[in-house]
Parts: structure tokens; sequence; C-alpha cells
């Protein structure tokens, strides 16, 4: 035995494997269990990897999306991503200490499932956490629906929209009465700016305000009702009258100013929105906001319309009306179809001296 070891060594290379060929022939049961143990530490090691490249993708998009919505409406998405891969059932939980939404859930093979997946699992934590046990399921799945969809647009991921749609949706909506109706309320909100400016923004400070209660329907009820009262202020046509003057809810009182017509503001400036502003300060409403539209995008012109936003906005705090804070510019797409500049002026009411 000495003497065919000491032959095979002078071989070199050729010997080891002509010793591993041996091997193998001579003991078929040991080498099939040694070769299964390396070519399961291989699929382990290859899947690690995998994973580990995985997870650094899908945490850096989700926490670049969540810091830039953070920017534009503060306290909406105010954590980071944590990804982790399990067997069991999807979740997620808040590390407060680092800011981190830890999310845990199945590898499914796919980027495409895995973004999904992790976005879903993230955003009941990750999104306006505070108002969450305030909001009706239906209310609440929409949300996380919009926002994962929000950014698989960002990315230009179109397969995994395409997942979520035939996949993800048909199934939740199945679950969850009512949902499809709120799907397709914040989808038209997305569109012309309103989801994350005005009704995230809205619901944060809900939360807020009534964050140490005990949830109760009238809470779910009332954001309902407030986000279709933003509703009817995006589907409605330039110089149509709202129904209501605005939301005046229990813990949510909101109204919008549209700047109208050149006609109106010709004829009598700024006077008529001061008034208006007037009746919201007595009617008990606690902020406004300015609206007005501006020429499509490219267009040169100037905007009677924006300046006297700006004009109502500055007389009101001069009149010790209201105080202005946020001032927002975007494109959006009105009912007609064109891509206009829209500015928003958040005003918050005064209380009257008299």
């Amino acid at each position: 035995m000495n003497e065919a070891l000491q032959i095979l060594q002078s071989w070199g290379p050729w010997g080891l494997l002509a010793a591993v060929i041996i091997f193998v022939v001579t003991n078929p049961e040991k080498a099939e269990r040694v070769g299964g143990w390396f070519l399961g530490l291989f699929s382990w090691t290859c899947r690690g990897i995998r994973q580990s490249s995985i997870k650094s993708k899908l945490q850096g998009q989700v926490s670049s999306f969540a810091l830039s919505i953070d920017k534009e409406v503060k306290g909406v998405m105010p954590y980071n991503m944590r990804l982790s891969f399990i067997k069991e059932i999807d979740r997620a939980q808040l590390d407060t200490t680092k800011k981190t939404v830890i999310v845990c859930i199945k590898d499914r093979g796919s980027e495409d499932q895995n973004l999904v997946h992790s976005m879903m699992a993230f955003c009941p934590v990750g999104v306006i956490p505070q108002a969450r046990p305030y909001l009706g399921i239906a209310m609440n799945e929409g949300i996380n629906i919009t926002v994962t969809r929000k950014l698989l647009n960002r990315l230009k991921h179109y397969s995994a929209l395409k997942y979520m749609y035939e996949e993800v949706l048909p199934a939740c909506a199945k679950d969850t009465p009512g949902l499809d109706a709120f799907c397709r309320i914040f989808d038209l909100l997305d569109e012309s700016g309103l989801f994350t400016r005005v009704v995230l923004s809205e619901i944060r400070d809900f939360g807020a305000h009534v964050e140490t209660r005990y949830p109760e329907q009238s809470h779910a009820d009332e954001a309902a009702e407030f986000v279709n009262y933003v509703y009817q202020v995006a589907t409605k046509a330039e110089g149509d009258e709202m129904p209501d003057i605005g939301h005046l809810g229990r813990y949510m009182t909101a109204a919008f100013v549209f700047i109208g017509t050149g006609e109106v503001m010709l004829k009598r400036g700024a006077t008529p929105y001061l008034d208006h502003m007037r009746r919201l300060r007595d009617a008990g409403f606690e902020k406004a906001y300015l609206a007005a539209r501006g020429p499509p995008k490219g267009s040169p012109k100037p905007s009677l319309s924006i300046e006297m936003a700006e004009r109502v906005s500055y007389l009101s705090e001069r009149a010790k009306l209201a105080k202005r804070g946020r001032d927002m510019r975007y494109y959006a797409t009105t009912g007609d179809g064109v891509n206009r500049l829209h500015v928003l002026i958040e005003m918050a009411i005064l209380p009257s001296t008299s």
C-alpha cells in the first residue's frame, strides 16, 4: 500500500487525481457522502454570496427612496431598511436606536419578488408608523401598495410592477374588502401630486394627535373622510365649486383655497381669497392650502394665479390670519391631460384675536 502511495505521489497532480478515482471506484457510498457534502458547501456558499448581494442592493434602493420621500415631507418615511432572509413568514420590526426597520422575508429566488415583498413588509412599519393603528385595514394596505408602486416606478422596475399587479395585488384585494377603491383613489392622488404632499402629511399629523388614544372605528372613519375630500379636490374641474368648504373633523381640519380665474383676480385682486381665509378661521379650520396652477411644462409664460397665491400668503401673514409654512412646487397632470406646474402653499390658520 505504501509503495502504491509513493508511486502515486511521484506522479504529482495526476497521482492525486488517480487516488481520487480509485477511492470513488472502491468506496462508492463514502464517495457519494463526501461529494454531497462538498456540493452542499458549494451551494450554501453560492447562496450566501447571492443573498448578500441582493440584500445590499435592496437595502440601498429602499433606504434611498425613503430618504427622498422624507426630504419631501418630513416624518413620512423616517427609517432605513435592513434586510434578512428567513424561512418563516415575512415580518418587520423597528430598531429605534438605529432608526432602522429590520425586514425579514423568505428568499423567493427572484429579484422582482424579493423587492416587492421586502417593500410590502417595510411599509407598515416604515411609512407614517405613528398613524397605522388608527387607519382601517383597507387604507393601510392601500398605502403599502401605493408607496411600493411609487418605488418600483421610480426604479423603472417594470417586471416587479407586473409581478405586483398580477400576483400580489389580487391576493391582497381578495382578503381585504375596499382595498381596490383605496388603491384607485391613492393612484389618482399620487398622479396629482397630493398623495405624499397632503394625504400622508396630514395622516402623519393625525397620528401625532391621537397617538395616546385607544384606536376606534371613528378614527379610521375620519381618515377615510379626509382622503375622500382630497380626492374631490383632485378631480374638481377648473371653475367648479366644491360641495364642502373643507374637511372639518375632530383631529383633521384642512381646506383648499383655489386661486381661481383671471377674471376674478383682475377685478377684485386678493380680497376674495382673504375673505375666504377669514371664513375658514371663523369655522374652526386650522390649516389651509393655497392651490394654484401654472402654465404647461416648458412654457415661458408667467402665471398670474401663482403670483396671486404668493400675494395671498403674504397678506394673510400681514393680517395675522395665518402663518406660512411649506411652499411646494411640482409638475402634475391635470384632468385635461396637460402636465402643469402646481403650487401648494401651506398656511397654519391663526385663532381670532377678537
